[in-house]
């Protein structure tokens, strides 16, 4: 009954973007459908209330099959060592909260180091486990321990916590992480923030790791009093982020931490970048960042590096690649957008000729092609998206590519710039730009597979001003996969997966393959959020719905399942308890 008051509220409210929303259910687009009628109902709190009544709780067999477990193995796991710094004004009841968490997990090897001035701060706690020390004896406490990790105090553990970081601890990983939520002082739960799996480039602009983390001890380079510090744990996550690869970290998909919060902060409130760490410094550190990175305060008060490029000819030469067939106006607004805003010169244009009949397209391909930028290159034959664009790779002067929609309009001038500095890092493939229709609300902003059983663009239909899911549709990014509409990638690295997929993917899911192939040969592909331009999605192919281009549709989706297993596989950058039959981050 609540669904329906919602959609009828909808509709009551947004009459002509519901009308769109229905429109898109009846041909067949479900994910689509629900993506637009997700901008329009903002429940997200009763959704968590309700997932908290499945999720919240263990049930005794739970319990039961726990304590068999531990029980069985017989020795006592890792011992982990939580730090809590509580500063010249502890909270007594608060504390207490957070060792009752503690005392209630079924992983009993534990420590709780209090870090305070004052010893007699817990002489009522009669437990080996809990200690009050002095910031100068941490770093023994954590020569002590396997794992060191960083609480506040009011903070609360889910009872099976610690076991689960015990089950993630024996392939030892050098990080261990959960999802969680907050809690206030009447244990009201809200705000769930359900994490993606190991992404060093988020992390560079936000603490998304947060709590409960847990690092190897001899990740940990012990000496000062201030390794007790929250904003010291994120300083050594910076640190770490270069060298750590994908397999060193673990990431628990669970609510097993509960943040202590006087008040409830929204998931568009997540903590800024910086908690007092000397952020530019630490950046600096990574391998790779170096002297050639500037660094700004993005929109939203996030930190984030700008790589700069040389300028002149130094600069390596990007090709271009825009396929159309007549849409004289379109392509005409596309390369004039592109030719007279983009500040990064060293680029050429090929204009690929796919059978462009009508007089007002071939005068403009003649005209244009006297550009000394521009080339354009006749392909004949049926529409096939892959073996154009890999038709024109063989054609292109340089040594970077970028597929870009004749339906795309650049936005921020310096796109090119920001996203070829990108893809000229070793460990990158595939860099895709943030898109906005015409409306100003996103389009892409990363492409997540397994949404729809397929792939689906992440934050879709959010509006460009808003945060959205913890920012995330406005911090750079590695992502799985990024939309052929605006991408850029190294020749060499396109050719290496063999390009486009000409046979199994003509026209639809072609990039998704290429990046995963991508991601597949162990490049990382990165969403950049600051490199933006419209893109009016599909104007110059048309739709999908019906006859001949419906079968071809679903013959593509097919392939893209058989191939990648995106109706079975959960993406490594989204996370197994959001729902896949929306776009928008939700339960």
């Amino acid at each position: 009954m609540r669904l329906v008051y919602l959609w009828i509220r909808a509709a009551l409210l947004h009459p002509l973007r519901s009308l769109t929303a229905f429109f898109w259910l009846l041909c067949g687009k479900r994910l689509r459908a629900r993506n637009r009628f997700s901008v329009l109902i903002e429940d997200e709190r009763y959704r968590y209330e309700k997932w908290l009544q499945k999720n919240a709780r263990l049930s005794e067999d739970d319990r039961a099959r726990i304590r068999a477990e531990i029980e069985a193995e017989g020795d006592k796991g890792p011992r982990f060592l939580l730090l809590c710094a509580v500063g010249v004004e502890p909270d007594q009841q608060l504390i207490l909260r957070t060792v009752r968490s503690l005392r209630g997990q079924f992983h009993e090897n534990w420590q709780l180091a209090i870090v305070c001035d004052d010893k007699s701060l817990l002489e009522e706690v009669k437990d080996r486990r809990v200690k009050v020390i002095v910031p100068s004896d941490v770093a023994a406490a954590v020569s002590k321990a396997a794992y060191v990790g960083w609480l506040k105090q009011g903070d609360e553990l889910a009872e099976q916590a610690l076991y689960r970081f015990a089950r993630a601890a024996k392939a030892s990983p050098a990080l261990m992480y959960c999802d969680e939520d907050q809690i206030n002082r009447k244990s009201v739960r809200r705000h769930s923030h359900f994490k993606p799996g190991w992404n060093p480039e988020l992390l560079v602009s936000c603490d998304y790791v947060g709590g409960l983390s847990l690092v190897r001890s001899d990740m940990v380079t012990p000496g000062t009093g201030e390794l007790a510090q929250w904003k010291t744990r994120y300083g050594l996550l910076l640190r770490l982020g270069a060298s750590l690869q994908r397999g060193e970290v673990a990431h628990v998909p669970e609510v097993l931490y509960h943040r202590y919060v006087k008040r409830f902060i929204g998931p568009n409130s997540v903590r800024p970048s910086t908690h007092g760490v000397n952020h530019e410094e630490v950046l600096r550190s990574f391998a790779g960042l170096g002297d050639n990175v500037d660094f700004e305060v993005a929109e939203f008060g996030h930190i984030r590096p700008r790589r700069r490029l040389m300028d002149g000819s130094g600069s390596p030469l990007v090709s271009l690649i825009i396929p159309t067939r007549d849409m004289q106006r379109l392509t005409k607004n596309c390369v004039s957008s592109i030719l007279h805003k983009s500040e990064y010169r060293n680029f050429e244009i090929l204009i690929v000729n796919n059978d462009s009949s009508k007089p007002a397209a071939l005068k403009f391909l003649k005209n244009i092609s006297k550009h000394p930028k521009v080339r354009v290159i006749d392909y004949p034959g049926p529409f096939n998206y892959s073996a154009i664009n890999n038709f024109a790779v063989t054609q292109a002067a340089g040594e970077y590519i970028g597929l870009i929609n004749n339906d795309t309009e650049v936005i921020t001038p310096t796109w090119l710039d920001e996203m070829l500095a990108q893809a000229m890092r070793d460990n990158v493939g595939a860099v895709g730009a943030k898109l906005l229709y015409g409306d100003r609300r996103i389009q892409h902003a990363g492409v997540y597979t397994g949404m729809g059983g397929l792939a689906g663009h992440g934050h879709r239909m959010l509006k460009a001003k808003k945060p959205g899911y913890f920012f995330r549709a406005h911090l750079c990014q590695y992502v799985s996969a990024v939309t052929a509409a605006c991408l850029i990638v190294k020749k060499s690295k396109f050719e290496e997966v063999g390009g486009l997929d000409e046979e199994a993917f003509k026209v639809a899911f072609n990039d998704v393959d290429l990046c995963l192939k991508l991601q597949a040969a162990g490049y990382d592909n990165l969403y950049h959020p600051h490199a933006v331009l419209f893109h009016y999605e599909s104007k110059s192919r048309g739709k999908d719905l019906k006859g001949a281009k419906r079968e071809r549709y679903l013959s593509e989706a097919a392939a893209l399942k058989a191939k990648w297993g995106t109706d079975v596989e959960v993406d490594r950058y989204f996370n197994r308890n959001l729902s896949l039959a929306r776009e928008d981050f939700v339960l």
